[in-house]
């Protein structure tokens, strides 16, 4: 059983169909298809990429699913030759690189549940809420106490040889584990306070003066950034963010488009001055990104485990936390694949390993900030120093420009920015300024 039908829980399905006879989804949420984001996922408004190593991972779980998605509307675009992307105040040069998939939430969850609910193995319980785990001697969970949201008394046993929490960062795989004599994991937490605020509009295809994607990050000197990625059928997104509240865009119709003027390329503007708003304005906080520990428990009873935002929750601007979620799936399918034995265990320890590099990444650029809370100004400046000067390079340098994009998107190894050439081009770049523009 996997209880939550987000892309962590859509994935995790995929990769269990393959080991277990029956798999059954419990989703409180009444899933709809009409393109609307729904209570369960708060940010899914706002804009999301599917990277390339993301792509790469649903691909091999669904063969021709990223073909069939563009089929239907999605926009595929090359990295880095049609996206326009600014980190820490630097421009990445244009190297054509692997294709990143940009549509919006909606669209890749209700595509992605059509493919696993096409499994044969799989069945759908949507409006039902997880109560709680069941566990008879306490040592292993056989199911989950099942009800209606608001109906305690709707209350029905769902038996399980293992339960997967997949139901997102508020952790309740955590708080079960608690609840059945067991220690919690540990917690990693870094306040960020990031605010968005998005918007979709219509751009009709003769008024596009603009990339595929915009990205203009946050720098020391400016809390505040924005994306604008055109997605489906002819619809962009606009998400703003920044650090802090008073950084936090505004979310009212008068003042938010005006609020990205200053960040935006000129011909992004001239596009999106032509264009149709199709939504109102949604606004959505991120107060910390959370890592929690479950691979360090020294006990952990069987039948029993967590994945995606419920162990590792990324600060959202990095757009890693689809595709963190769908590598902890193919390390699920990993450990299946040796039996069930020690399972938890096992898992936890792969996960970690999958989320390590991209939280050391979201964690180290947010450090670099001297506005994100608890961190030190000493450790910032040089954070910031180095950054600045790794972008720099990749303004002119199309191997540091690669290195950086592979390492942000989770296809390459971050170890690629320590080879001598890139490490040149970036000391080139260093000097006692860096860290302060």
């Amino acid at each position: 059983m996997v209880v939550g039908a987000g892309v962590g829980g859509l994935c995790a399905v995929r990769a269990l169909s393959e080991s277990f006879t029956h798999v059954t989804l419990v989703e409180r949420d009444t899933v709809t298809t009409n393109g609307t984001p729904r209570r369960g996922v708060p940010q899914g408004a706002h804009v999301h990429s599917l990277t390339s190593r993301g792509a790469t991972v649903l691909e091999e779980f669904f063969p021709g699913f990223i073909d069939e998605l563009s089929a239907e509307g999605a926009t595929v675009a090359e990295a880095l030759g049609e996206l326009d992307i600014v980190f820490f105040g630097s421009r990445l040069r244009r190297v054509p690189l692997d294709r990143v998939v940009q549509v919006s939430r909606p669209f890749l969850e209700d595509r992605l549940r059509d493919k696993v609910r096409a499994l044969p193995n799989i069945t759908f319980r949507h409006g039902m809420e997880a109560v709680g785990p069941v566990a008879g001697d306490g040592t292993r969970v056989t199911g989950v106490l099942l009800s209606r949201p608001g109906m305690p008394e709707s209350g029905e046993v769902l038996d399980a040889d293992l339960v997967v929490d997949a139901m997102g960062r508020a952790g309740r795989g955590a708080t079960w584990l608690k609840a059945l004599g067991y220690e919690k994991p540990s917690e990693t937490r870094l306040g960020v306070d990031v605010g968005y605020a998005s918007r979709r509009f219509r751009v009709a295809a003769d008024a596009v003066r603009t990339d595929k994607g915009v990205l203009i990050g946050a720098t020391p000197a400016r809390p505040r950034g924005l994306v604008l990625t055109r997605q489906e059928n002819d619809l962009w997104v606009l998400s703003q963010y920044g650090f802090g509240r008073r950084n936090h865009p505004p979310a009212t119709h008068e003042e938010f488009l005006p609020y990205a003027q200053e960040l935006l390329p000129v011909g992004a503007w001239e596009t999106l001055q032509d264009a149709e708003p199709v939504t109102d304005v949604t606004a959505f906080t991120y107060p910390a990104s959370v890592r929690r520990d479950f691979h360090r428990l020294r006990e952990l009873p069987d039948g029993l485990l967590s994945t995606g935002d419920a162990l590792c929750s990324l600060n959202p601007i990095y757009g890693a936390g689809m595709t963190v979620a769908a590598l902890e799936a193919v390390a699920l399918r990993a450990c299946l694949a040796d039996g069930t034995r020690d399972l938890p265990r096992r898992f936890y320890k792969a996960a970690a390993r999958a989320s390590y590099l991209p939280w050391l990444f979201s964690t180290m650029a947010d450090r670099a900030l001297p506005f994100v809370p608890g961190t030190r100004p000493v450790v910032a400046r040089a954070l910031a120093a180095s950054f600045r000067a790794t972008m720099r390079a990749a303004s002119a340098d199309a191997h540091v420009a690669a290195a950086v994009w592979n390492a942000v998107s989770l296809t390459g190894s971050p170890s690629a920015l320590a080879r001598p050439r890139v490490l040149a081009s970036v000391l080139r770049e260093w000097s006692p300024r860096t860290g302060s523009r």
